[in-house]
Order: structure tokens, then C-alpha cells, then sequence
């Protein structure tokens, strides 16, 4: 691909990364203002699944970009 586009690639990359952190750190800060117990479990653990779905999604993509 010309360097262009891999520059393009990864910026699009990044933004996601990017996302899906701020998406995290959102549930997170929701689950810590809730009084309930229970819901702060759930939305903590929907974190950690968001999270860990995003850093599978972005290794396959950033290795494919490097193959």
C-alpha cells in the first residue's frame, strides 16, 4: 500500500483504540455512581468485556496492516 494510506490505516486505528478506552473508562465512571451493587458489577464487567473485545478486534487488525 503507498504511505499514504497506511497513514490513513493507522490514524483509523488509533481512533478506535481511542473509543474504545473512552468507552471503558465511561462504563466505568457510570458504575462507580451507581449505589446498587449489582449494577456496578455489571457494568464493570461490560467494561472489561468491551476492553478485551476491542484488544482482540485491534491486534488481528494491526496484524493484518503488518502483514
Amino acid at each position: 500500500m503507498s504511505p499514504r494510506v497506511d497513514e490513513l490505516l493507522e490514524a483509523a486505528v488509533d481512533a478506535y483504540e481511542d473509543v474504545i478506552g473512552r468507552a471503558c473508562d465511561l462504563q466505568r465512571t457510570l458504575a462507580h455512581a451507581l449505589p446498587h451493587g449489582p449494577a456496578r458489577s455489571l457494568l464493570t464487567a461490560t467494561a472489561d468485556l468491551t476492553r478485551d473485545i476491542g484488544a482482540v478486534q485491534l491486534s488481528g487488525v494491526r496484524w493484518l496492516l503488518d502483514s
